[in-house]
């Protein structure tokens, strides 16, 4: 009888696992598609605007490599929708393709220098935090040729480093700050490691560990 009562325990405490497993990839699903919604429609319609001038000024081969590029940015977020990790070097040529698009939006007015050594590019990040991090900074700074927004993403080996110069808008950007928080979440889900954000009054950095 005591054996019966063992085994029943165990089988109910299987069972709580599973269901919390089960919990945690919904509640893993449903952080990416919050996610999702806040930055597609704003990106893609962004994207759609200029695209639609490229193609009023008859710039037919820009138009074109630019639709190219913004496939390859949906596939990357099709593809690793359900990646716990990806490669650094996935995630920045995914960067190179976002960062291409965004220099035609905001010509000289954005810059973004990476400094990455090639052993570095086989370890791992959180899928789109690196593009998550540039897009917020062009979301919350004022863009323009007379004050660049410069972006730097740098790795040494046990930490990628994302750093913004900061310049302030007339009027900040309202901020769900979703962006943040998924990555942050994401990588003590998948690592048990935390991000560290700095702040000061001239640059806004973010530090992710490389796993």
């Amino acid at each position: 009888h005591a054996m019966q009562e063992h085994l029943a325990t165990l089988n109910a405490l299987h069972r709580e696992e599973v269901r919390n497993l089960a919990l945690e990839k919904d509640l893993d699903h449903t952080r990416m598609e919050m996610l999702k919604s806040q930055v597609n429609p704003h990106f893609l319609f962004n994207s759609l605007n200029i695209l639609d001038a490229l193609v009023l000024d008859g710039r037919d081969r820009e138009a074109s490599e630019y639709i190219h590029k913004l496939a390859g940015i949906y596939r990357y977020m099709l593809r690793n929708e359900e990646e716990g990790t990806v490669t650094l070097r996935d995630e920045m040529t995914y960067v190179e393709m976002y960062r291409d698009l965004l220099k035609v939006r905001f010509q000289e007015g954005f810059n973004v220098k990476v400094s990455i050594p090639p052993e570095d590019l086989s370890k791992h990040v959180i899928p789109c935090s690196v593009q998550l991090l540039i897009e917020n900074a062009t979301k919350h700074n004022a863009v323009s040729p007379s004050r660049p927004l410069n972006v730097s993403v740098v790795s040494d080996g046990e930490t990628l480093t994302v750093t913004n110069n900061l310049i302030p808008k007339i009027t900040e950007a309202q901020s769900s700050g979703l962006g943040l928080n998924y990555i942050r979440q994401q990588y003590r889900d998948r690592s048990g490691k935390g991000i560290e954000i700095i702040r000061t009054d001239d640059f806004y950095k973010v530090k992710l560990p490389l796993l």
